[in-house]
Parts: C-alpha cells; structure tokens; sequence
C-alpha cells in the first residue's frame, strides 16, 4: 500500500500504458551479473518497434550510461530524473505504471517487484532460487539452468524477447 503521493507522481511521470521497464546496473559489480549495455540497447529498439515505450531505472548520476541509451534509443523514458522524489516507494510505484519489466538481479528489480508487475529476470552467478522474488508473474532467466554457465552473458536477446 503505497501513499497516494507517490501514485500521483507516478501517473504524472508515466501518464499513458505501453511501458517496459528496465533495470540493468548493478551495486555489487564483483559478481559480474550485468547484461551488455549493447543488448538492452537492442533489446530496447525491438520494443520501440511494436510502439512500447522504454522506461529506464539508472541512477542519475550514471551520466554516460544514460547519455549512451538517450543517443541509441529514442524516445527512452528515465522518469525518476523528472520527481522531486527519490525514494523506492517511488520505484515501486512507478513500477505499478509498467506492462513489465526487464531486469538483472539487483535492487531494483525487488523493489519493482512490489508493485507485483510482471518481469523476465536475468540470472547468472547468483542464484536465482535464493534471491528471485516468489510471484506467478515473473520468469527466471538462469544463464546455469539454460546454458548450464554462471556467465549471463549466455542469454541472448531472442531468450528475453520471447518472454516480453
């Protein structure tokens, strides 16, 4: 149950449907379970084409990261640069503005999943039995289930898209 203020900002921040979320940094960068910045960029354009909007979760101050997504992917929305909130409840309810969402193991991603959206989530050297949030609505991509490999970078685009 999230305060009214912040569905309020969310409807003001993604006003229409057709949103796709993505969620693609990580905070432990030694694990090494991000996906190529290069495939959510394509990955990205593919949903342009069927008339989505991509909605991206990166922190502001990751400037060249969302410089590079603003020059390769048009129209991209990053909508928490644009609320004078900074919090996961805002997280969350934007997440509750999402048709879904695409995303690697990392905070956000859980945070998301409170809003109860549904999410294809990238797996690799962390285990996606343990740290995967329990709902009906999302499918687990394991790059050590599919390609019997820790590595992520083992799924590709096509895995993703025939989830989305």
């Amino acid at each position: 149950d999230l305060p009214i203020e912040f569905k309020n900002e969310a409807m003001r921040l993604l006003p229409n449907n057709s949103y796709i979320g993505f969620s693609i940094t990580q905070g432990n960068v030694y694990r090494k379970k991000s996906w190529p910045i290069e495939r959510f960029i394509k990955l990205a354009n593919k949903i342009r084409e069927r008339n989505l909007i991509p909605v991206f979760f990166i922190e502001k101050n990751n400037v060249d990261l969302i410089n590079e997504i603003k020059s390769k992917v048009d129209n991209a929305l990053f909508p928490e640069h644009n609320s004078k909130f900074d919090c996961p409840a805002l997280v969350t309810a934007l997440g509750q503005r999402l048709e879904k969402v695409i995303s690697i193991d990392n905070g956000v991603m859980h945070m998301l999943s409170l809003a109860d959206v549904p999410m294809v989530v990238l797996f690799g050297p962390t285990s996606s039995k343990k740290f995967a949030p329990k709902s009906q609505k999302i499918v687990i991509l394991d790059s050590k289930e599919l390609y019997m490999s820790d590595e992520i970078t083992k799924i590709s685009i096509e895995d993703v898209f025939k989830e989305i």
